[in-house]
C-alpha cells in the first residue's frame, strides 16, 4: 500500500518525463479550465435559464472530482519529504495555503450553496495552473524572459520615462484646452490623466473626448505618441528575448 501511496504522490506532485507533467497534473488542469467556464457561463442569465440544471450536474460532478483529490492529497501528505507522519502530516498540508484555497473553492457546491456568485469562487483555482506550469520548457522561457527584461532594464526605465511625460504632458494641455468646455470629463488634471492613459495605451473606451478643435489637435498628437509608447518597450523585450536565446544557442553549439 505504501508503494502506492508514494507513486500516488508522484503524480500528484511531481513530473513525470523530464520537462514533462504527469498526466494527472494534466487532468486537473484541465479540471480547473472546466470548471472556471462553468462558473463564466453560470453569471449569463439566458445560460442559467436554459442549462442550469445541466450546469448544476456537471459542477457537483467536478466538484466530487476535486474533493476526492483532495483527500487524496490529504492521505499521501505523510509521505512528504520533511512532513509529519500520520494526522500531523496530513494537518500541516491541510493549513497550507494551497490546500485552503482547494477547499474554499469546492466547499460551496459540497454544502449545496451553488449560486453565481459562489461559483467564482471556482476561479481561485486558477492558482493550481502554476502547477501545470512546472515543466523544463515554461521553467525557461520564464528564466530567458526575465533575462531580457533584467538586460534592457535601462532602457526600459527610459521608454517609463518617455511614457510618464507624454501623459503628464497631454493632460496638462487638455485640461488647459477642453477643462473649461468640458469641466464633467475634463475639468482637472487628474480626470484628464485618465483620458490621457486610455489614449496613450489606443484602449480609446470614448467615455472622454475633445470637441474643441485644439483638443482633437492635442488627443490626435497624444494618440500618435502612443503608438511610441506601445512600440518602444515591446521591441526592447523582444530584443532582449532574441539576445537571450541567442546567447543560450551559442553556449549549446559545439
Amino acid at each position: 500500500m505504501s508503494t502506492f501511496r508514494e507513486k500516488l504522490l508522484h503524480s500528484l506532485d511531481s513530473e513525470g518525463e523530464p520537462g514533462r507533467a504527469t498526466n494527472a497534473v494534466k487532468a486537473i488542469g484541465l479540471l480547473i479550465a472546466l470548471s472556471i467556464g462553468l462558473a463564466v457561463l453560470a453569471t449569463e442569465p439566458l445560460v442559467r435559464s436554459s442549462l442550469g440544471d445541466l450546469l448544476v450536474k456537471l459542477d457537483i460532478a467536478v466538484a466530487i472530482i476535486f474533493l476526492l483529490e483532495y483527500i487524496l492529497r490529504l492521505w499521501v501528505a505523510p509521505l512528504r519529504d520533511g512532513a509529519g507522519r500520520g494526522i500531523r502530516g496530513a494537518w500541516d498540508y491541510a493549513i497550507t495555503p494551497m490546500a485552503i484555497l482547494d477547499l474554499i473553492a469546492i466547499a460551496p457546491t459540497i454544502l449545496g450553496f451553488i449560486t453565481p456568485e459562489l461559483y467564482l469562487l471556482r476561479i481561485i483555482r486558477l492558482v493550481r495552473i502554476g502547477r501545470v506550469g512546472r515543466s523544463k520548457r515554461f521553467r525557461q522561457s520564464i528564466k530567458y524572459f526575465n533575462k531580457a527584461i533584467a538586460a534592457k532594464k535601462e532602457e526600459l526605465q527610459i521608454s517609463a520615462i518617455y511614457s510618464g511625460v507624454v501623459i503628464i504632458f497631454s493632460s496638462i494641455l487638455m485640461f488647459l484646452v477642453e477643462g473649461g468646455v468640458q469641466k464633467e470629463q475634463f475639468g482637472s488634471i487628474p480626470r484628464c490623466l485618465w483620458w490621457s492613459i486610455i489614449t496613450v495605451t489606443t484602449v480609446g473606451y470614448g467615455d472622454a473626448y475633445p470637441i474643441t478643435a485644439l483638443g482633437k489637435l492635442v488627443a490626435a498628437l497624444t494618440a500618435m505618441c502612443g503608438i511610441a509608447v506601445i512600440a518602444i518597450p515591446i521591441g526592447i523585450i523582444s530584443a532582449g528575448f532574441t539576445e537571450s536565446l541567442g546567447s543560450r544557442n551559442s553556449r549549446e553549439d559545439p
